[in-house]
């Protein structure tokens, strides 16, 4: 699995953001995020199938790590200033980051399990790790305890993840090829 060489010209990756176009995708995908989290699944009390970072994902594969932290970290903003969460920058350099590796990963290239459980793999590292420590500094829980109960989430979360990104990417990216040609 290579990177694509694009993936590390970052100046042509913000010439890209900062047009008319790029700023539009990127509107679009964080309004499609405030969206998509109101639909959550859940399973139990500490587990539940989430979407919305699908769109981090995929603005790191239309847009490359520079747009892919950009919605990543907006999106998380402007959710919370829309529904009225309480705002912790820590969250948001997650999904900026998420966004960031996704783009490295998926920027320019095909579409394959490998990329997909990779995507999967930095979501999972990013809840166990950091998220873990934000909630630690946002609430005072015990970190021990919230690093075994968010290592068994995260866990059994991942095995879906890896399905559930894999199957929209595949479909993401016929949907991009088809709306976005200057992007092939």
């Amino acid at each position: 699995m290579q990177i694509s060489k694009e993936t590390t010209n970052l100046k042509s990756q913000f010439k890209a953001l900062r047009s008319t176009q790029g700023l539009c995708i990127c509107g679009l995908l964080i309004a499609i995020y405030v969206v998509l989290s109101l639909f959550n699944i859940p399973v139990s009390q500490v587990i539940e199938i989430r979407f919305g970072f699908l769109v981090f994902i995929a603005a790191g594969m239309i847009g490359g790590p520079v747009m892919g932290f950009t919605v990543g970290f907006l999106a998380d903003v402007v959710n919370c200033l829309i529904r009225g969460f309480a705002y912790f920058p820590g969250f948001s350099f997650n999904y900026g980051l998420l966004g960031a590796v996704s783009g490295m990963v998926l920027y320019r290239s095909r579409v394959s399990r490998s990329r997909a459980v990779l995507c999967a793999l930095t979501e999972y590292i990013i809840s166990v790790t950091l998220s873990t420590l934000w909630l630690h500094i946002m609430y005072g829980y015990e970190l021990r305890t919230l690093i075994i109960s968010r290592f068994i989430k995260c866990t059994l979360s991942f095995v879906v993840n890896s399905i559930l990104i894999y199957v929209f990417l595949e479909a993401f990216q016929r949907i991009a090829h088809t709306a976005l040609p200057a992007r092939r």
